[in-house]
C-alpha cells in the first residue's frame, strides 16, 4: 500500500509539473510522437496511408513547437531522452528509441526548424532499418548518419574502443591486494593534480614560459578553423588535378548551405567571392566551372533567398550589415525577382534595406529584366519591381507601369501610382487621372498627391469635379485634404475663386459648408501662394469655427515660409 501511495503521489507531482510547464509537455508529446512513428513504421513496414497521416500530424506538431523554441536538443541515455535536465521519454522496452541511439554511441541530438519537412521521415526510416537489421556487415547509426546530408539534424557521439582493446575484467574469485591505509593518511580522496605537483621536476617551466604556453593554448582554442580550412580548400582548387578540383568544388558547394544555416554570412560571402575570383583568374576544369554555375543558379533560387532572409532575421545583430551586403553583391541577375519578393515581405527594416540595396544594383545593371518582371503574376514581386522602377526612374517602363493600374490587387495599383509620380512623363501623368476614381482609398489619395506634386494642369477639370462630388464629401478627412491641396497646386491662381467660395461663401439661404470642408479649402488656398489666395485666407482668419481658424493659420504660415 505504501508503494501504491508513493506512486500516486509521484503521478500527481508529475501531472502538476506538466501542467505548470506546458512547453515541456509539448516537447514530451513531440518526442513520444517520434517513438510512436518508429513503431508505426515497423508495424506497417513503412507503407500505409495511416502511417502517412500520422507523420503529417507529427510534422504539424513540430511546426507548432518551433514557434516557441529555436531548436530542440535531447540528451540520450540508455532508456531515456532528456530535455533541459528532465526526462521527456522513458521506456523499458529492449529496442526503444533511446536505446537505438545510445547503442551506437549517440549521446545528444538536436532538431532545428525545418527538420519536420523531409529529415523527420528520413530519421524514422534509418532507425527502423537499424532495428530490423543488425549484423557485423551492417553499418552502425553513426556511419549512416555521416553519409546523409543533414541540414536540420545534428548529433554528438562518443568514440567506440579500437579493435583489440578491452576493458580489464575482474576474474571471479580473485581478490586484489589492497594495502592498508596508513594511520596518518587522509581518508578523503585526493583532489585533481595541479602545477604545484611538478614544480620540483628538473625541466619544469618557469612562470614566463607558463604564461606563453597559456596564451598559445587560448589562441589555438579561439582560432577560427573555418577560415583555415576554406583557405586550404581554395589552394587545392587552384593547384589540384581536374578530378581533385571537382571534389573540392563539391565540398565548397556543400559548405555554403551549412554556413548560411549557421548564420555565418561573413564566411559564406568569403567563399562565394573566392569562387568568383578563382573562376575568372584561373584555368579550371569544365566540371568545376559547371559546379560554379550551378552554385550561382542555386543562389538565385527563390527558396534560397527566402531561407537566407529568414536566417538573418533570426540571427539579429550577430550578422553584420556589411557582410550581408557583400554576399548579396555576388548574386546573379536571375536573383532579382526573389530579392524583390523578399524585400517586400521581410519584417526586419535592416534586412529589408540590405536586400533592397542588392536588388537596386541588379536592377540598375539589368533594366530590361526588371521591366519584364512587371508582367509577372505574383503581386508581391510586381509591387517590388514597380517601386524599383520608380526609384531608378526607368522612363521606358511607363507603359508597363500604367497597365498595372488595371490589376485587381490594391497594393500593386498603389505602387504603380507612386512609380508614375517618380517617372514624371506626360503619359504617366495622364494615367494618374483615372486613378482618382479608384475603388481603393489609398490609391485615390496617392493619385491626387502625385498630380499635385507634378502640377499637371490638364487634371484640373477632373479634380474640380471631384471637389463637388458627393463621394468626396462623404469620404475621410485625409482624402478630402489630399484632393483640395492637389487642386490648389494644379489650378494655381485660377483656382482661388472656387476655393474662396467654399471657404467664405454662403448659399442663398445663408448656409455655409461644413467646418471640415471649409478647412480643406483653406489648406488648398495655402498651396497657391498668390496675393488673391492670401486675401481669401485673411478673410477667414477670425472665423468662429476653431477648425477653420486652425487650418487658415496653418495655410498662412506655409505661404510665408
Amino acid at each position: 500500500m505504501t508503494d501504491s501511495l508513493l506512486q500516486t503521489t509521484a503521478s500527481a507531482s508529475s501531472a502538476a509539473q506538466t501542467a505548470a510547464d506546458p512547453l515541456r509537455a509539448e516537447v514530451r508529446e513531440v518526442v513520444q510522437g517520434i517513438s510512436k512513428a518508429l513503431r508505426a513504421h515497423l508495424l506497417y513496414e513503412g507503407k500505409s496511408p495511416a502511417l502517412d497521416r500520422f507523420m503529417e500530424l507529427l510534422a504539424a506538431r513540430m511546426g507548432q513547437l518551433w514557434e516557441q523554441l529555436p531548436h530542440l536538443t535531447l540528451s540520450v541515455e540508455e532508456r531515456e531522452l532528456h530535455w533541459q535536465g528532465a526526462a521527456v521519454f522513458q521506456s523499458d522496452e529492449r529496442e526503444n528509441l533511446a536505446f537505438l541511439l545510445y547503442r551506437d554511441g549517440v549521446r545528444e541530438v538536436t532538431l532545428r526548424r525545418g527538420f519536420e519537412e523531409e529529415e523527420l521521415q528520413r530519421l524514422v526510416e534509418i532507425l527502423a532499418h537499424s532495428h530490423q537489421v543488425r549484423g557485423a556487415d551492417e553499418d552502425d547509426l553513426l556511419t549512416i548518419f555521416w553519409e546523409k546530408d543533414w541540414l536540420f539534424f545534428r548529433y554528438r557521439y562518443v568514440e567506440a574502443l579500437p579493435d583489440g582493446v578491452h576493458l580489464p575484467e575482474t576474474v571471479a574469485g580473485e581478490a586484489k591486494a589492497v594495502p592498508a591505509p596508513r594511520a596518518d593518511a587522509e581518508q578523503a580522496p585526493r583532489a585533481a593534480l595541479t602545477t604545484d605537483d611538478f614544480r620540483e621536476a628538473l625541466y619544469f617551466l618557469d612562470q614566463t614560459e607558463l604564461n606563453r604556453l597559456a596564451a598559445e593554448v587560448r589562441a589555438e582554442m579561439d582560432r577560427d578553423l573555418w577560415t583555415g580550412v576554406l583557405t586550404a580548400l581554395f589552394d587545392r582548387l587552384q593547384d589540384g588535378t581536374p578530378a581533385r578540383q571537382e571534389q573540392v568544388m563539391e565540398v565548397l558547394g556543400d559548405a555554403i548551405p551549412t554556413l548560411l544555416g549557421a548564420a555565418r554570412v561573413d564566411l559564406a560571402a568569403y567563399v562565394v567571392g573566392e569562387m568568383v575570383s578563382v573562376a575568372t583568374s584561373s584555368r579550371l576544369a569544365s566540371g568545376v566551372l559547371r559546379g560554379v554555375r550551378a552554385l550561382f543558379a542555386q543562389l538565385a533560387d527563390a527558396a534560397t533567398v527566402a531561407e537566407l532572409v529568414r536566417t538573418v532575421e533570426e540571427a539579429g545583430e550577430t550578422v553584420r550589415d556589411d557582410d550581408l551586403s557583400t554576399l548579396l553583391s555576388f548574386f546573379p541577375p536571375e536573383a532579382l525577382g526573389p530579392l524583390l519578393r523578399a524585400a517586400e515581405s521581410s519584417g526586419s527594416p535592416r534586412v529589408r534595406a540590405s536586400v533592397q540595396g542588392a536588388a537596386e544594383r541588379l536592377g540598375d545593371a539589368n533594366r530590361e529584366h526588371l521591366v519584364r518582371l512587371l508582367g509577372e503574376a505574383d503581386a508581391t514581386l510586381v509591387t517590388g519591381a514597380a517601386r524599383l522602377v520608380g526609384r531608378l526612374r526607368v522612363q521606358t517602363a511607363a507603359g508597363e507601369v500604367t497597365r498595372l493600374l488595371s490589376r485587381p490587387e490594391a497594393p500593386v495599383r498603389l505602387a504603380a501610382v507612386e512609380t508614375l509620380q517618380e517617372i514624371r512623363s506626360p503619359a504617366a501623368a495622364g494615367a494618374l487621372e483615372g486613378a482618382l476614381e479608384d475603388a481603393d482609398r489609398d490609391v485615390r489619395v496617392a493619385a491626387a498627391r502625385a498630380l499635385g506634386t507634378m502640377r499637371y494642369a490638364p487634371a484640373r477639370p477632373r479634380l474640380e469635379a471631384a471637389l463637388d462630388s458627393k463621394r468626396l464629401r462623404d469620404s475621410e478627412l485625409s482624402e478630402r485634404i489630399a484632393f483640395f491641396e492637389a487642386y490648389g497646386r494644379v489650378a494655381g491662381p485660377e483656382g482661388v475663386p472656387l476655393l474662396d467660395r467654399v471657404l467664405n461663401g454662403k448659399s442663398w439661404l445663408g448656409r455655409r459648408e461644413s467646418g471640415e470642408t471649409r478647412a480643406c479649402a483653406a489648406l488648398g488656398l495655402g498651396r497657391i501662394r498668390h496675393p488673391a489666395a492670401e486675401k481669401a485666407l485673411n478673410a477667414a482668419a477670425a472665423d468662429a469655427d476653431p477648425v477653420v481658424r486652425s487650418a487658415v493659420g496653418r495655410a498662412l504660415r506655409g505661404m510665408r515660409q
